[in-house]
């Protein structure tokens, strides 16, 4: 097959899922017979693998009419190229081009409902109802939809009234051997300078309103009244730097909160592996959470809230992984036992024996074979 994938923006620009998922699935692709023409923004250092041809859309900050002119334009070049197959993973960056298409087959892997996410962040009114009439127009023309989870497939079905029977559900994939550090937890915390006699948390999350940091950070404040020594490292970012920046600070929290920004690819497992456990505080709209996978793959055991696709994902490990809520106190009770160890979470490797069910290549040949049922190969 020749496959046309359409993403947001390449690795490392806004360190989404999306952006994680959408790289490893193209890299992935060409090993099981597949021809992948890639599109992505922010493309910058792109990998040599044969099969695969990265092709850049620009930069993300663009206008929006300067992006939608060059997107169609771009696209047009290769539409007609022998194509089997359109698959989307943003909606935005296909909308331009849909008059294109004619009649070939769409698949679109539906990462979140893109309008409500933005609404919940506190996108303006205008911004949000141009987002849902993009979303709109654009699974109106879909084949065939991939979601990650059960809970994605439902919404697809109730915001956007998607044909049941036209969505299969493919959960997300981690790349084992990049997450599985030869190192040991007190090596990671050497490399990384985190001190050695500290319980330590890590939370890898974009700084975004629906990420539930703002509650995390409150919950610390009562969790250091039964572990003084507690240290939460945040990584990521987003919008909401300065404001948990503040709210760290007037919170009196500097000793126990470590605003670490972005992190490399090659240091991000290193983060995992030197924490007692991760912590994912969702608040809305979770579709499935790569993160839980990155953590588990590292040997770290995760505590997250009960929030979208986070049961589906960590219920068949553990039920001790989910929290009782999203509220803070829920997050402080959660992680004051898992500290104390009246809360046991699964072992190093527990973590990393179920996250090998979702390594890339058994995701990857699923979702290949759906893409060849779409064009009636399979």
């Amino acid at each position: 097959m020749k496959i046309l994938q359409i993403g947001a923006s390449w690795l490392a620009y806004q360190f989404s899922g999306l952006e994680r998922y959408f790289a490893d699935l193209v890299t992935h692709l060409p090993a099981l017979g597949t021809e992948i023409t890639a599109f992505a923004y922010e493309l910058k250092a792109a990998p040599e693998i044969n099969g695969l041809k990265l092709v850049s859309l620009g930069s993300q900050d663009q206008s929006m009419a300067h992006k939608f002119i060059r997107q169609r334009r771009t696209l047009k070049q290769y539409l007609n190229n022998g194509t089997d197959l359109i698959v989307s993973h943003c909606t935005p960056s296909l909308f331009p081009s849909l008059a294109d298409l004619r009649h070939k087959p769409l698949v679109c892997h539906f990462h979140g409902p893109r309008y409500l996410e933005r609404r919940t962040e506190g996108a303006n009114v205008i911004s949000v109802q141009m987002s849902k009439f993009i979303e709109q127009q654009v699974y109106a023309k879909t084949h065939h939809a991939i979601t990650l989870s059960l809970y994605m497939k439902n919404l697809l079905i109730e915001k956007y009234r998607f044909p049941e029977d036209k969505i299969s559900v493919v959960p997300g994939g981690v790349s084992i051997e990049r997450f599985k550090v030869p190192v040991s937890s007190r090596e990671a915390r050497e490399l990384l300078t985190i001190p050695q006699d500290r319980p330590v948390i890590v939370c890898v999350r974009r700084l975004e309103g629906r990420m539930g940091l703002e509650n995390l950070i409150q919950a610390i404040i009562e969790v250091r009244k039964a572990h003084s020594d507690v240290l939460l490292l945040i990584v990521g970012k987003g919008r909401l730097c300065e404001s948990l920046t503040h709210q760290i600070q007037s919170s009196n929290l500097s000793n126990n909160i470590r605003m670490i920004g972005a992190v490399t690819d090659e240091r991000l497992p290193l983060y995992y592996r030197a924490a007692n456990f991760s912590i994912v505080p969702t608040i809305a709209y979770e579709g499935f959470g790569l993160i839980l996978l990155e953590s588990l793959a590292s040997g770290t055991p995760v505590l997250a809230t009960p929030v979208g696709a986070i049961p589906e994902v960590l219920t068949p490990l553990s039920d001790s992984s989910l929290l009782e809520g999203i509220s803070p106190k829920a997050l402080a009770a959660g992680i004051t036992e898992a500290l104390s160890g009246r809360r046991t979470l699964p072992n190093a490797v527990e973590c990393e024996s179920y996250a090998a069910n979702y390594a890339w290549s058994i995701i990857a040949t699923q979702v290949n074979g759906i893409y060849q049922k779409v064009v009636g190969l399979n």
